[in-house]
C-alpha cells in the first residue's frame, strides 16, 4: 500500500513539474511577445510624433512664405 501511494505521489509530482514547465514556457513567450510589442509601439509612436512635428514645421514655413507673397503682392498695387 505504501509503495502504491509513493508511486502515485511520484506520478503527481512529475505531472506537476511538467505543468509548471509548460506554464513557465507560456509566460516566457508572453513576456517576449509583450517586449517586442512594447518596443515596436514606442518606436512607431516616436516616429509618428516626429513626423507630425516636422509636418507642422513645414506648414508653418509654407504659411510664412504665403504671407510674404501676399504682402509683397499687396505692396505692389
Amino acid at each position: 500500500m505504501l509503495s502504491g501511494a509513493a508511486g502515485a505521489f511520484m506520478g503527481l509530482s512529475k505531472a506537476l513539474a511538467n505543468f509548471n514547465r509548460k506554464i513557465e514556457h507560456r509566460f516566457e513567450k508572453i513576456e517576449n511577445n509583450f517586449d517586442v510589442f512594447q518596443d515596436r509601439v514606442i518606436h512607431d509612436y516616436v516616429l509618428k510624433e516626429d513626423f507630425l512635428r516636422e509636418m507642422q514645421a513645414v506648414h508653418n514655413k509654407l504659411d510664412r512664405i504665403l504671407d510674404h507673397i501676399l504682402s509683397s503682392a499687396q505692396n505692389k498695387h
